[in-house]
């Protein structure tokens, strides 16, 4: 389908210390598809039937499908049929809440796509080829929310919602969001989806035993785990791809805003049923985001970490290993051979990690554990700082958790990794990236997946197009101009007009029958401008520029206006020929020397490169060959 939406100049307000780069004064911008006909990764080696926008409110078919509308459980049941059956059939579904849709029959090409504000009990997927389901909420299920098991095959889940409006006291019940299990080549993607409030969220095979290397192929694409405590996935066998994904607040651990009943969870979380693990070891893991185990292959790219003590773990095949690793860092999910009359978990294969970015100023800096002066089964505790240490009875020194792994402020563990570089790689399937695929730096995860994740931020209106706008002719950034070279953009698609701000109303001219918007005339001063759409369906366009004013003034060194743009150029009024410099100053201190070179008497235009330079105030300086100044100007940079 052609209906999209820009989203422009994501601002992320962060001034804090990043893993793999600062999201301090980042502003980036990323597209994406309102209406995507083709998912990212390994689900895109299905079919699947998306519907069409006729833009007056109403939905089609595309060529060799059906479309049906339900407004209940039965209606649904009733389009679906009660035996195998290859519909090729597109099912929307009305606003309300239903009961638990059975996929068990060997379905195939079915779509199912809540029209918006549509809740389920219960999906699950035991057999079927290229199903896709959609823009539906999952808050009301008691076991698992929406499993998919052995026998389905090219499965994509796209803007869904799971997870219970608050998170349960009882971390074994629900039991997991979303569980994949059971051996078969499935091939899967999840995107844009919300996991919320929830203890154990989503597994990759049930057991050691349901680990086969050549079975579930699964990409998780823009993804929101929000509050969750651990399995974001726990991942047994196959190959995995993590890309784009946010998680916050895993591992129930945040400091500031937790209500009290995320306090009892937080107090819960390492004792409850977990007494016999404190009574062989000094600690019990607090939650993780992704942990790669027995026969996985898994990359993980470009995720943001948002307070998670533990972002990636790869499980190991023997205590030994691990405790040297971690020290004695543990939990029933990771190596349970470390946990006497235990039996230890798988390791896994390969773990790859690139691009991931975490923050952790709110997780605590400490963290409870056994107190080794009790020895009574209820295990005492106590509160000590994370890479705690303690003598034990061979006098050696052992820590709660291994210095050498924490992250710089010792508040959340390291990325990690395994044999990193065998590990698979996404590109290598020619299927795998859609053409309209663009990647976010995690700097963009944050906003970009907190913001269009989850069922609901996806719009189903379709009563009139996305909004297009383009440059057609001339540069819409122009330097040192006293008339603007004429300017024109194109408003399209569904948008109804446009609004020109940060021009005088002299300086543009928006014609209707046309659709353009042209700017032209005299410039009476230096502008920062913005082009924005107005009307269609979705988030308005828009395009920024600008147009800096020719000075008038003939003094020594001279530039009238804020500098935007890659380039620059200042007017040098010099008394004599000769050698110069023009540096750039914060304050007293020189930044940098962006021109040199030789000067006549008279007027000279000096140009130079910005980009070096961070926005803000600067002082520039012209300086002769004596490294005297002898003409300065205050400039912003933007």
């Amino acid at each position: 389908m052609e209906n999209f939406f820009l989203m422009k100049h994501i601002t992320l307000i962060f001034s804090l210390l990043l893993l793999a780069s600062p999201l301090a004064h980042s502003v980036n911008n990323y597209n994406r598809y309102d209406i995507q006909d083709t998912p990212v990764g390994f689900g895109a080696k299905g079919t699947y039937g998306v519907p069409i926008c006729n833009n007056d409110g109403t939905f089609s078919a595309p060529a060799g499908w059906t479309l049906v509308t339900c407004s209940s459980l039965s209606e649904i049941n009733t389009a679906l049929g009660g035996s195998d059956a290859d519909l090729h059939k597109i099912i929307l579904v009305n606003a309300g809440s239903y009961g638990e849709l059975s996929l068990s029959k060997n379905y195939q090409y079915v779509s199912i796509i809540g029209k918006g504000n549509v809740k389920f009990t219960k999906i699950s997927i035991s057999k079927g080829n290229n199903i896709f389901v959609r823009n539906i909420t999952f808050d009301s299920f008691s076991n698992d929310g929406f499993p998919i098991t052995a026998g389905s095959c090219n499965i994509w889940v796209d803007h869904c919602t799971i997870g219970l409006p608050t998170t349960s006291l009882d971390k074994e019940h629900p039991d997991g969001a979303m569980d994949i299990t059971g051996n078969g080549n499935l091939y899967l993607t999840i995107s844009w989806c919300k996991f919320r409030n929830h203890w154990k969220t989503m597994l990759h095979g049930s057991s050691d035993s349901d680990a086969s290397t050549d079975d579930r192929f699964i990409t998780h694409f823009g993804n929101y785990y929000y509050n969750t405590h651990q399995r974001t996935p726990r991942i047994r066998g196959g190959r995995t791809h993590v890309l784009n994904c946010l998680y916050e607040n895993t591992g129930f651990h945040r400091v500031t805003n937790m209500t009290s009943q995320e306090h009892t969870m937080s107090d819960q979380m390492v004792y409850k049923d977990d007494g016999e693990y404190l009574k062989n070891r000094l600690v019990v893991s607090d939650g993780y985001g992704v942990m790669a185990t027995k026969n996985s292959d898994v990359v993980v790219d470009s995720c943001f970490f948002f307070d998670v003590r533990w972002p990636i773990v790869c499980s190991l095949a023997d205590c030994a290993s691990f405790r040297e690793k971690y020290g004695d860092l543990q939990s029933p999910d990771i190596n349970n051979g470390c946990v006497s009359g235990k039996g230890p978990n798988g390791g896994v294969n390969y773990c790859r990690q690139t691009g991931n970015g975490y923050f952790d100023k709110g997780l605590p800096d400490t963290i409870r554990v056994k107190n080794d002066t009790v020895s009574s089964s209820s295990c005492g505790t106590m509160v000590v700082p994370l890479d705690y240490s303690y003598v034990d009875r061979n006098g050696e020194t052992q820590y709660v958790i291994n210095p050498g792994v924490l992250n710089p402020g010792k508040r959340s563990i390291k990325f990690d990794e395994f044999d990193g570089a065998n590990a698979f790689q996404p590109s290598s399937y020619a299927y795998y990236y859609p053409t309209w695929y663009e990647p976010m730096l995690n700097t963009e995860v944050f906003a970009t997946v907190s913001k269009y994740a989850g069922a609901d931020t996806y719009s189903m209106d379709c009563s009139a197009a996305a909004p297009t706008l383009v440059l057609t002719s001339g540069s819409k950034d122009q330097t040192n101009v006293t008339t603007i070279s004429t300017v024109v953009f194109t408003y399209g698609g569904g948008a109804t007009g446009a609004v020109v701000t940060g021009l005088p109303d002299a300086n543009f001219t928006i014609n209707t029958s046309t659709k353009t918007i042209t700017l032209s005339g005299t410039l009476g001063a230096t502008a920062n401008y913005t082009v924005k759409t107005l009307g269609g369906s979705g988030d308005p366009v828009e395009i920024v520029g600008c147009l800096s004013k020719t000075s008038t003034t003939y003094s020594v060194l001279d530039y009238s206006g804020d500098i935007c743009g890659a380039t620059a150029t200042m007017i040098a009024n010099v008394a004599s020929s000769g050698t110069y410099s023009l540096v750039v100053y914060d304050g007293v201190t020189p930044v940098s020397t962006v021109w040199s070179g030789s000067l006549t008497s008279g007027r000279n235009a000096l140009t130079f490169n910005t980009s070096t330079l961070s926005a803000g105030s600067y002082t520039v300086k012209l300086l002769d060959s004596g490294s005297s100044v002898i003409g300065s100007q205050d400039i912003e940079v933007e």
